[in-house]
């Protein structure tokens, strides 16, 4: 098979129903006659060669995957404010920061609980590295409960939010009520207990929405710089990830 003959053939592929309407190439400078030459000789092609519709294939997947990427980091850079920079937001690390990492985390994580050392080490290590904190609960109704209570704490009594998220994620099994009522009593926040508001409930709505708008489906994530990093992650990799995100800032 020739190379004109065979670029001729993968043509018509992209434009088969077979790809996306995004890589749809425009056949209307073919007539019938030449079309339904170029389909027999696409059906030859691939009984001798099937590669061809292989390699079509991963072009094709190799096309969206780049789309994807795009339309995230547009998505990214459009609602920076909301990721970056929301008032709403716990955080922790530089007050005023050169690089700002969002960290959505739900308190009955497991990988979220293992992940927290890499956090806390990470802003030691980089003092112009701001971790803003995203609650989503996830898993279930105690998640809910613990998200609306540090919230609210986040909101009337800051400066405790820490010592309470701390103490939230060192609970090695899932979190129940007593179990919260504890880490409350045990940082003077009991007063916050059963307190959230249609505000607090907003914040969480908005926070699972964004979530799920920058196509994430579990916790821990971490988005910083133009960097979608989901799941359990060791140090190393997330102290790579920092150092070259603030060099490109210099």
């Amino acid at each position: 098979m020739n190379s004109l003959t065979r670029l001729s053939i993968s043509a018509l592929l992209l434009a088969t129903p077979l790809a996306s309407p995004l890589v749809y190439a425009e056949s209307s400078s073919f007539s019938d006659a030449q079309r339904e030459e170029l389909k027999t000789l696409i059906k030859q092609a691939l009984v001798e060669d099937p590669s061809i519709l292989k390699e079509a294939i991963v072009a094709l997947q190799n096309h969206e995957e780049a789309q994807a990427q795009n339309a995230q980091q547009d998505f990214l850079k459009g609602q920076a404010d909301a990721i970056f920079a929301s008032p709403t937001d716990p955080w922790f690390g530089a007050e005023n920061p050169k690089l700002v990492m969002t960290y959505f985390t739900d308190f009955n994580c497991p990988y979220c609980k293992r992940i927290e050392p890499h956090l806390d080490k990470l802003v030691k290590a980089f003092p112009e590295l701001q971790i803003r904190v995203k609650m989503v609960p996830l898993l279930g109704e105690s998640s809910t409960e613990a998200v609306r209570f540090a919230q609210t704490v986040w909101q009337h009594e800051p400066e405790k939010y820490l010592a309470l998220k701390k103490l939230l994620m060192a609970k090695p099994t899932r979190l129940d009520s007593a179990s919260i009522a504890q880490a409350a009593k045990a940082t003077g926040t009991e007063q916050w207990l059963d307190k959230a508001d249609a505000g607090i409930q907003n914040v969480i709505n908005n926070n699972m929405n964004l979530m799920q708008a920058l196509g994430l489906r579990g916790t821990p994530s971490l988005v910083f710089a133009d960097q979608i990093v989901p799941g359990l992650v060791d140090y190393d990799q997330l102290h790579a990830g920092v150092e070259k995100a603030l060099a490109m800032q210099e």
